[in-house]
């Protein structure tokens, strides 16, 4: 199964993701700051990121530029969640869906990302 790391600091939507994706297939890990993805990202690399910008102890563009910066993940797949309007200035050449958003919409973005068998 396709592994999915939810980088968000709202506790209920990351929750709301990782049930969603479960259902459609994926695991998940869950994760509230930029120091803990980092953290689980040398511990196993997922398949797919899910970022969201506004982290409290770093900018997710930052970390997004710390993962393309290292040989290990620099192809990671990042599907960015924002709720700034500028997302796509921000971290040019990534998928941006903003919020607020339908978690279909995550689910189904992921899921051409990241066909399930």
């Amino acid at each position: 199964m396709p592994h999915i790391l939810i980088v968000d600091d709202e506790p209920d939507l990351a929750g709301l993701l990782a049930y969603n994706l479960g259902r459609a297939g994926f695991t998940t890990t869950q994760v509230h700051t930029g120091a803990e993805a980092l953290a689980r990202v040398r511990e196993a690399l997922p398949d797919l990121v899910l970022l969201d910008l506004m982290l409290p102890d770093m900018d997710g563009a930052e970390l997004f530029c710390q993962l393309r910066a290292h040989p290990d993940t620099r192809h990671l797949r990042v599907l960015v969640l924002s709720a700034r309007p500028d997302a796509h200035s921000r971290v040019q050449g990534v998928d941006v869906i903003l919020k607020p958003f339908k978690v279909q919409e995550v689910v189904a973005r992921v899921t051409a990302l990241l066909p399930t068998p």
